[in-house]
């Protein structure tokens, strides 16, 4: 799945989603924030200590991708 980090706070792009070698993420066109994630991916959350899927999101998000 593609979206755009600028205006998504999808769990796959927020620092305390655990995937430490973002393997679930890659750039598509990253000059203009589009970016692509394993929509089905779970991966514990550091800050909430459950799994998420990385299509999910909550309101402690922050992203790790600048």
């Amino acid at each position: 799945m593609q979206v755009n980090i600028r205006k998504n706070r999808k769990c796959a792009f927020c620092k305390y989603w655990y995937d430490p070698d973002n393997s679930a993420i890659k750039p598509k066109y990253p000059n203009m924030g589009i970016w692509e994630f394993e929509y089905e991916e779970k991966r514990k959350c550091l800050k909430t200590n459950r799994d998420k899927y990385a299509y999910s999101f909550c309101s402690k998000y922050e992203g790790k991708i600048e």
